[in-house]
């Protein structure tokens, strides 16, 4: 119900307050009753009282139309839409009456009815918690009946609305998805024999860490386009995450190497390599290419931290700390820049700063280490970002 719940509360609240004054003794009792379930957020009794009212008075509009509401807040969609239309047949024109049958109706799969009225209520309602409701349903109707381009364009509008909201994103992501995948079925329809088709199908097993099925991929990729980018690079990276032979440091820079041939401006490519020659103990090398994705991309901060590291293992402290602390600034949230910091001025012997900077990290560490978010961004990513 995407938080219905307690936007049916507040209305009824109101909308139970304006009955008519002529009441029974017996439909003043279950009104009573209905009013107080409504306080304590029991919708289940309520609806039992505006039943027995309904008994009595089958054709009350109000207790029609919070009867209905509070059906569709109850997850009873099919009989929410019974009240709501009932309570339109005797009073047309109620908007959050129409509004909430158009929520049922698009929670029953009746897309085609639900749609147009649920547009509508999304660009004229002013109350926001309506409005992401109206706005909600109207991206699943989309969804369900496979109208994409319509979907990612009212999505993103959804979006500016409520950015940040989970819902909307999870929905939005959906939307994507499924583009994606119409997307990649078309291309494999049409091109089956691309090099395009098994770029994707390496990335696709990389996602679900099948490293070697995905560099055989790559690699048939690379024969059909031998002047395509990245996919050398993606070979390297995968040479690297598994680690298996005692020569992956030497077969990964070979595909580097092979990178930059094709792709000679690739900063993701030059900061692999620094690492490379840094861990094999060849700084004029490893510095050159640092220095080189710096220079290509200014915001790649991994490439910063591997020279500041690169100046402490040649005890040079003073160098590791100008390119260390402009990494901190660039990324606050990098834990490895943190820590490479604190050895930086635990070196330059500033105790009290080093502290400070392990504290840091030891904070990021813990929190990557609970976030789910962590997780998923690697899952959905494939590990095309270096690793820390």
């Amino acid at each position: 119900m995407f938080g219905a719940n307690a936007v049916i509360l507040i209305w009824l609240g109101c909308t139970t307050s304006v009955l008519a004054q002529s009441r029974s003794v017996t439909v003043e009792q279950h009104y009573q009753r209905a009013r107080d379930a409504l306080a304590q957020h029991d919708l289940q009794r309520a609806s039992q009282e505006y039943a027995e009212i309904l008994k009595l008075d089958p054709q009350n509009v109000e207790i029609l139309t919070a009867q209905g509401m509070t059906l569709y807040g109850l997850g009873k969609p099919s009989a929410a839409a019974a009240s709501l239309k009932a309570a339109l047949s005797l009073n047309p024109g109620q908007p959050n009456v129409e509004l909430f049958l158009s929520l049922s109706q698009a929670d029953l799969g009746q897309c085609t009815e639900a749609a147009p009225l649920l547009r509508k209520h999304f660009n004229l309602a002013t109350e926001t918690k309506l409005r992401r409701l109206a706005g909600i349903s109207l991206l699943t109707c989309h969804l369900a009946t496979s109208e994409l381009d319509q979907a990612a364009e009212f999505g993103r509008m959804l979006k500016q609305s409520f950015p940040g909201d989970a819902d909307v994103l999870y929905h939005l992501a959906s939307v994507y998805s499924r583009l994606w995948n119409q997307t990649v079925s078309e291309m494999v329809a049409k091109s089956p024999d691309s090099f395009r088709v098994h770029q994707v199908a390496g990335e696709a097993l990389e996602t679900q860490g099948k490293h070697q099925q995905a560099i055989k991929e790559y690699r048939r990729a690379v024969e059909l386009n031998p002047k395509a980018p990245h996919l050398h690079y993606r070979v390297g990276r995968l040479l690297l995450a598994d680690g298996k032979d005692t020569d992956t440091d030497k077969k990964a820079l070979e595909s580097f190497q092979q990178e930059l041939v094709v792709n000679p401006q690739d900063a993701l490519t030059h900061y692999e390599m620094g690492e490379i020659f840094r861990r094999n103990r060849d700084p004029a090398v490893a510095r050159t290419h640092y220095q080189q994705a710096i220079e290509l991309s200014a915001q790649l901060v991994e490439a910063r931290v591997g020279l500041g590291k690169l100046y402490l293992d040649e005890r040079q402290p003073d160098k590791a700390l100008k390119e260390l602390e402009q990494a901190v600034r660039q990324d606050a949230r990098n834990a490895q820049a943190h820590y490479a910091l604190m050895l930086a001025y635990r070196d330059l012997g500033r105790s009290e700063e080093a502290q400070k900077e392990f504290a840091a990290f030891q904070s990021l560490e813990k929190e990557k280490t609970q976030s789910f978010s962590t997780l998923l961004q690697s899952l959905l990513t494939g590990g095309t970002r270096p690793s820390q």
